[in-house]
């Protein structure tokens, strides 16, 4: 009868924790001066305000939200050198894996003329 129980509060757990992950969302904010910040974890418009005052917490009166999704899945965000100074930056949200999460925001840096992109971040949320 214990371990019964033990594995019925265990799934029951795990249930809840599924439930609260259906409607994440995840938010990116950059601004001009290179600085990034995202958000995961909750519904697409609680992301993009929580990501918001997160940059103007900082300080970072011009950042603007880049990408925002309420797909559930990895995400990752590359930044690469542009040819004449400066940064690029590739975001990818809502993937199936951090694989291609972190491949399709590579893609993005390239596309966009971005000389050796590397992931900087990444999550799932």
């Amino acid at each position: 009868m214990r371990r019964s129980m033990l594995l019925g509060l265990v799934l029951a757990g795990l249930a809840v924790e599924a439930i609260g992950r259906a409607n994440a969302g995840s938010a990116v904010v950059h601004d001009h001066y290179g600085h990034t910040v995202y958000s995961f974890g909750h519904p697409r418009a609680v992301e993009i305000r929580r990501a918001l005052e997160a940059a103007r917490l900082h300080g970072w009166t011009e950042a603007r939200l880049i990408a925002a999704s309420d797909k559930t899945g990895y995400g990752a965000i590359a930044v690469a050198a542009r040819k004449g100074g400066g940064a690029v930056v590739g975001v990818a949200l809502g993937k199936r894996s951090a694989t291609e999460a972190d491949t399709l925001a590579i893609q993005h840096c390239l596309e966009a003329g971005g000389i050796n992109p590397r992931v900087r971040w990444g999550w799932y949320g």
